[in-house]
């Protein structure tokens, strides 16, 4: 959402980060298999409940907070613990990957600097934010070492230095 404001009202961003973000997916059939896919999780969220969805996504490999210390991971689990099922499902459904358009194409057009921020042991967001990096105009790909999918939560320190560093230009 962020990369798409920015790429279509570049007059309100000055600076555009993405964390572990991606561009969309490329091509209509790929999209529709990924609505599908977050169709079927939707409706599995509604069917257990957002408690019984959240044990299972909290001890999943992408979110999962096993290599957490306890406090942080049970703080992490009582932040999500907001959310309904509903809502989840809802935020699947109308945000989910296969609901937004394909922007890759589209990174040339980018007018605000760009810091594409991704942990080193996450290979797929890594290679997505070299990626995007790399098209956009002024481009910087950032990979925080140690740190999965969730950086924000993973290497937080880490993270803030690379967003001072980034802001600081």
């Amino acid at each position: 959402m962020a990369l798409l404001t920015a790429l279509e009202h570049p007059d309100l961003v000055e600076g555009l980060v993405l964390v572990s973000a991606s561009p969309g997916i490329p091509g209509e059939s790929a999209r529709e298999r990924r609505r599908a896919r977050d169709e079927a999780l939707a409706t599995h969220i509604e069917a257990v409940g957002a408690d019984a969805f959240l044990d299972e996504w909290l001890d999943g490999p992408i979110v999962g907070t096993a290599h957490l210390d306890d406090e942080t991971a049970r703080w992490d689990r009582s932040v999500r613990s907001v959310n309904t099922a509903s809502g989840l499902a809802a935020a699947l459904r109308g945000l989910g990957q296969g609901a937004q358009p394909y922007v890759g194409d589209r990174l040339g057009e980018l007018e605000a600097p760009l810091l594409a921020v991704s942990g080193s042991d996450d290979p797929v967001y890594s290679q997505l934010a070299s990626e995007m990096a790399e098209a956009a105009p002024q481009g910087t790909h950032m990979s925080i070492e140690g740190a999965g999918h969730n950086v924000i939560l993973g290497a937080p320190q880490a993270l803030a230095s690379a967003l001072a560093e980034f802001a600081l230009g």
